[in-house]
Order: structure tokens, then C-alpha cells, then sequence
């Protein structure tokens, strides 16, 4: 492609057509790219992420009628904002990267959808990029941050560069350090003690949240979370940031530990706790600092189901994910692997419904986790968890 010093393969995501690097130099399995390798960030697989972001970026436009403004501070191919506009119908995108190849990738693929009058192209550090909208009248009404690897440096500046009221869209691939796999990397970058669990997505979530909402409280704003998502190799929070030092105050107060105790063989759940030296007893061990509070919004969940149903070039995982969470009540913290369980019993893991039904039935709280596929939710102990299960 002229302009460009590498082989290209032109692609159509959504409404958009797209120039790429050809992924067959980049491809490990006829599944799997490394797409880092490449000259330019593009990742096929990463549509479901951004078919989430559009969902929400279209449900916006429907509920304002002002002009409304996107911002993207790591654009690879400038794929996400283009579809913001032609698909969602946005007003005005900002489409940074600090990558030369990224750059002239974006200024040709803003030209093929005829988006040059509507978009702004940049080539600056991110960090820069939210600075250059940090002050008023230069905020963004949504704020898109998609790093390779961890989003931790760059929640400070961005939470700054989005209105009141406005959402912030993260992604980190880092999931090992969320998920407690590599807790050293945990405790470095997100200043947690968490260790892989078999609800070890939901405390991916959490530790995500919990970091975005000490970045918020710095410059003294909150943050409500709309949708997360543990989905492949990534987790994502979309969140509303809100100015003020009450909602600040609101947030932080929702970061605190969740007790854990290890039995047969498992990690159940214990409650929370704010101070990691009160009521944590002999035989729990401490997982935090967390968000504690809600990890999604009901209303705006409800609101995505129906558009992956109207706009059905979505991903499908989009609409399953979606219906996953509309059965988490999120009434309780954590939860209770089933298959562990059973493994630890040495029995066969037993239908997830029906152990449900049966806690139900005992005047039990029971939900699926709408984050890990083999856990549930349940206010009931171990030990009436294990009669059920064995009754099966």
C-alpha cells in the first residue's frame, strides 16, 4: 500500500473497511495471532471488544441529542473510532498513536472511509494526548484506552480527560497479574494481594476497578462501572466518571477485602471486610485491596442485549456475555467452583442449575457468576454446598 512500508490486506469490521498488515506473517495457529510482532497493532480476534464499545457508544447516542466526541489514545489502525462513527454515529473522533506506522495507517484508513472532516489524527505519547484534553471544553464524552499489556500508567491522565458524566473504556491483557497467576506482578503494578482462585476473573474485575477508582479519587472524581467483561485473554470496565469530591469519596469507599478460606480443596468466600486488620479470624486469608460495589449496570447491561440483537453483524459472544451477567444478581462476593468442588470429592461435577435449584429450594441466595462459567454465587456455607452437591 503506498504510504505504508509493509505488506497490507485490506479487511471489512462492522461498516468499516480497513488496510491491515497481512496477519498470515503474524499468525502462531489458524486461531491465533501474535499481533504485537506486527507493524501496526491489529488483533481480529479483539472484534467482541470492540463490537462492546460500539454497543455502548450506539446506546449513547440514542439517550443525548448534543454533539458527542471519542477519543483514542493507542488507535493501532484507527479500526475502533472509524466504526464509532459510522456504525454509533458519533459527531467527532480524536485518533492518536505515538507509532509512526500507526499514524500513517490511521491517516489512510480515515481517508478510505471518507472520516478526514470529522476525525482528528495524532502521533504523541498517550499520556501527552490526555493531557492535550484535560481541561475544559476539550474533554472527551468517552475515552477509549487499549494498551498491549497493562492500562496502569496512563488511568491517571485519562480519567482527567473525560467529562463529567462521560465513560471511560479500559482494557488490560495482562491477565495473569489481575488473576492472581503471577502475584508478584500483581502486587507491583496494582498494589494487591490476590492468588489465582476459581473466581479469578471476577477478581480481575475487581483489582482493575479498584486501580481505576484510586486514579479517579487523585483528581478527586468517582466512577461508576457500567459493563466488565473477563472474555479471552483480556479484561475490559466501562465506567462513568463523575467530578466532585462526593463522588470520590463514594468510590474509594467501596474498595476494601474479601475473605477467603481455603476447604476441600477449594477458596470459598467469607464477606468482606474494610481493614485488613478486623474480623478476618484464624483461618481466612485476605484477597485485596477490591472494588467491592457493583461491577456492572443492570440497565446498561439489558440496553446491550438488545443492541447485539438489532445489530446482529455483532459478535455473538457480545450477546451471551451480556446474558450471562443478567443472571449474576451480584448479591454476593466471589463464588464456589463446582468443578473444583467435585474434583476435590472426587465425584463428577454436578449440573450448575440444578445445584441452584436445590440451594434455592433450602431458602439459600444461588446465582450463577456471570464471569466465571463453573462458579455460583450462594450465601450458603461450604458444608451445606457439599451435602447438596453429594446428594446429586
Amino acid at each position: 500500500m503506498k504510504g505504508l512500508d509493509f505488506e497490507t490486506v485490506t479487511v471489512i469490521e462492522g461498516k468499516a473497511e480497513i488496510i491491515v498488515p497481512k496477519l498470515d506473517y503474524y499468525r502462531v495457529s489458524p486461531n491465533e495471532y501474535v499481533p504485537s510482532k506486527a507493524p501496526v497493532f491489529y488483533n481480529p480476534l479483539m472484534k467482541e471488544n470492540r463490537d462492546l464499545t460500539i454497543a455502548v457508544a450506539s446506546i449513547m447516542r440514542r439517550e443525548n441529542g448534543r454533539k458527542l466526541v471519542f477519543g483514542d489514545s493507542m488507535a493501532g489502525v484507527g479500526v475502533r473510532s472509524i466504526r464509532i462513527l459510522l456504525e454509533a454515529g458519533w459527531d467527532e473522533a480524536y485518533v492518536n498513536d505515538n507509532s509512526e506506522r500507526a499514524f500513517a495507517s490511521i491517516v489512510l484508513n480515515l481517508e478510505r472511509n471518507g472520516l478526514v472532516e470529522r476525525t482528528h489524527a495524532s502521533k504523541i505519547d498517550a499520556n501527552l494526548f490526555h493531557a492535550e484534553h484535560s481541561s475544559p471544553g476539550t474533554r472527551f464524552d468517552m475515552l477509549d484506552i487499549d494498551p498491549f499489556g497493562t492500562p496502569v500508567r496512563f488511568l491517571d491522565t485519562g480519567v482527567r480527560a473525560v467529562k463529567h458524566g462521560g465513560l471511560i473504556s479500559i482494557t488490560a491483557t495482562d491477565t495473569a497479574n489481575l488473576f492472581g497467576v503471577h502475584k508478584r506482578a500483581a502486587k507491583i503494578l496494582y498494589g494487591v494481594n490476590v492468588f489465582k482462585t476459581g473466581f479469578m476473573r471476577e477478581m480481575g474485575i475487581r483489582v482493575l476497578l479498584k486501580t481505576l477508582a484510586e486514579a479517579a479519587a487523585r483528581s478527586e472524581r468517582g466512577v461508576e462501572p457500567i459493563v466488565s467483561v473477563a472474555s479471552r485473554h483480556y479484561v475490559k470496565i466501562i465506567a462513568r466518571v463523575l467530578k466532585g469530591r462526593k463522588h470520590a469519596f463514594q468510590t474509594v469507599s467501596k474498595i476494601g477485602f474479601l475473605r477467603v478460606r481455603r476447604a476441600n480443596g477449594i477458596y470459598e468466600p467469607m464477606g468482606p471486610v474494610d481493614l485488613p486488620e478486623t474480623g478476618i479470624g484464624d483461618s481466612c486469608i485476605l484477597l485485596g485491596p477490591l472494588y467491592l460495589g457493583e461491577v456492572f449496570s443492570r440497565s446498561w447491561v439489558e440496553k446491550i442485549a438488545v443492541e447485539t440483537v438489532e445489530k446482529n453483524w455483532m459478535d455473538e459472544k457480545i450477546s451471551k456475555i451480556a446474558n450471562s451477567l443478567l443472571l449474576d444478581d451480584q448479591k454476593t462476593l466471589g463464588g464456589v467452583d463446582l468443578v473444583g468442588l467435585a474434583s476435590s470429592l472426587r465425584i463428577s461435577p454436578p449440573s450448575i442449575r440444578t445445584v441452584i435449584e436445590k440451594l434455592l429450594e433450602k431458602g439459600f441466595q444461588a446465582c450463577r457468576s456471570g464471569f466465571d462459567a463453573n462458579c455460583i454465587r450462594t450465601d450458603a456455607g461450604l458444608n451445606d454446598l457439599v451435602k447438596i452437591v453429594k446428594s446429586l
